[in-house]
């Protein structure tokens, strides 16, 4: 139970802190790589989906783990990629640079290329 405690705690904190980056890198209005803010809003979840990931291999080295985890350890990693591949595609429809007003958007495609794994993942803690 301390894992989804911890992990949900790393994705507040990681949400905070990158709506602060996100707010600072668009201060000075100015256009930007749309790439930019898509990673942004992609590492915002990434340590709180880490924690939870590796907290599904279980402590017990040689063991084989159970269907369940096992089952949402392998959809959590196949999600984060098809999440990442699915919205870098949407992040290169914009062009090579990004209007300030825009940055929200974008960030936004990078937090929701995390959260379906995240899910995953954590949804396997439970059922654990």
């Amino acid at each position: 139970m301390w894992i989804i405690a911890s992990s949900v705690i790393l994705g507040l904190i990681g949400v905070v802190a990158s709506r602060i980056g996100l707010t600072r890198l668009t201060a000075d209005g100015a256009s930007h790589d749309p790439h930019a803010y898509w990673a942004l809003g992609l590492v915002t979840l990434l340590p709180a989906w880490l924690v939870a990931f590796v907290g599904l291999l279980g402590t017990t080295p040689g063991v084989r783990p159970q269907l369940v985890p096992g089952a949402a350890w392998l959809l959590s990693a196949a999600a984060g990629l098809i999440g990442a591949i699915a919205t870098e595609a949407r992040v290169r429809e914009t062009g090579d640079f990004a209007e300030a007003h825009h940055a929200t958007r974008l960030w936004r495609l990078g937090v929701l290329a995390f959260l379906p794994a995240w899910v995953i993942v954590l949804s396997g803690h439970v059922v654990r």
